[in-house]
């Protein structure tokens, strides 16, 4: 995957110069407050406390343009595409370390990996038992504590 600096320096305007994006401000998520774009459930966030930094990007299939989807991916280095399913993600970014299943939505699970090429990535695909992965959240370390 690209480096954390070329990451960084994403904004979702690039990919979707036409769509009607969403500004986000005082957004919680990950015991962080972040800032960002959003197209439907397709977030891109940055830190509040480093706005110029993209940190966090997650990708919606179900509306998300698929040339753009395919683009961003590309950009990122990262080989997945909707509709993969667990084994085909397997082969690609190894084991999970973590799933999450949630009790009242048994038609999908979420699955976590760790990516570290030339940098390290969390790598969260939502896979539906019918039609494979939907969505993809890829998140760039966060500094700890609350931000």
């Amino acid at each position: 995957m690209i480096t954390h600096d070329r990451f960084g320096a994403l904004r979702l305007a690039q990919f979707l110069p036409d769509a009607k994006i969403a500004e986000l401000e005082n957004w919680e998520f990950m015991y962080h407050v972040w800032l960002g774009e959003a197209v439907g459930f397709s977030e891109w966030l940055r830190l509040e406390n480093d706005p110029g930094v993209l940190r966090s990007l997650a990708i919606d299939f179900t509306d998300f343009p698929e040339q753009a989807a395919a683009e961003v991916l590309r950009r990122i280095e990262l080989p997945v595409q909707r509709g993969m399913n667990l084994g085909e993600l397997r082969e690609i970014l190894g084991e999970p370390v973590n799933e999450l299943r949630l009790p009242k939505v048994k038609d999908r699970v979420t699955y976590e990996f760790v990516v570290s090429d030339a940098a390290r990535y969390d790598v969260r695909c939502t896979v539906r038992n019918e039609g494979g992965l939907t969505y993809v959240v890829v998140m760039a370390p966060l500094p700890k504590g609350r931000g």
